[in-house]
């Protein structure tokens, strides 16, 4: 992959450089700007595969930078040393970023995923659902990228009625009756998914606390959701679920 490195840090450039020289041989580096402005004209130029952006630059940070775009033909990941919202609406869209200073394993599986998601022609709806949250209140993310067997896709997350564990795996379930099976462990999603309206009652399951119709008492109870599946809620949860459907 053809790739363009932009930071307005020369330093962290030069290192950024030199860590793809040596584990990641696959990424040849073909320029490295410091500005929005400078990488604008790069990206034009060259027609990268893949631009490594810094988030916050001189002139606009890198979603601004990428709104200058009416066509994205890139595959991005973002470098950043801050900025949990931005984070979490990065990781919503299933675009990969990177944490300063960066981890080598990290870089690894974030080139790795770009490769992926430039093959399946994904970066293009990703970005759309990236752009669109940054534009909501840090409260009110409202869509999710979520990579599925044969691709990515892409819902709103109050259409999730609640997920199930499935070994490597998640389940979601969704109002239209829809089941997907997302190629991650459900861990991923109890961190991405917002609180109090997602609550992880169970260890095979998180619930959208919105879509419970009704909750029968008992040692921990059980809720029963809009589609009517019944879910035990586990002991050691009920104080977190309880809490959580007394906010909603």
């Amino acid at each position: 992959m053809r790739a363009i490195i932009v930071d307005d840090e020369l330093l962290v450039a030069q290192n950024l450089n030199l860590l793809l020289k040596r584990y990641c041989p696959e990424v040849e580096v073909l320029q490295m700007a410091h500005s929005a402005a400078d990488a604008e004209r790069l990206i034009k130029e060259l027609e990268p595969d893949l631009i490594f952006l810094d988030v916050e630059m001189p002139g606009g940070n890198g979603f601004d930078l990428l709104k200058r775009f009416t066509q994205i033909r890139f595959g991005i990941i973002f470098v950043t040393a801050f900025d949990h919202y931005a984070i979490q609406a990065i990781k919503f869209s299933a675009i990969d970023y990177l944490l300063k200073p960066i981890d080598i394993n990290e870089l690894k599986g974030a080139v790795a995923k770009a490769q992926e998601q430039l093959k399946n022609r994904s970066i293009n709806q990703s970005l759309n659902i990236l752009l669109h949250n940054m534009a909501q209140p840090a409260t009110k993310l409202q869509k999710l990228s979520l990579p599925t067997q044969d691709g990515m896709t892409f819902i709103a997350i109050n259409d999730i009625i609640y997920c199930e564990s499935d070994g490597n795996y998640t389940i979601f379930y969704l109002d239209d009756g829809q089941k997907l099976l997302i190629t991650r462990q459900i861990g991923v999603y109890e961190e991405l998914l917002p609180e109090p309206l997602f609550c992880r009652i169970h260890r095979q399951y998180i619930i959208n606390v919105n879509k419970v119709a009704r909750y029968v008492k008992g040692r921990g109870g059980h809720v029963v959701m809009t589609d009517g599946q019944e879910i035990d809620v586990a002991v050691r949860k009920k104080e977190d679920f309880l809490n959580a459907y007394s906010l909603i």
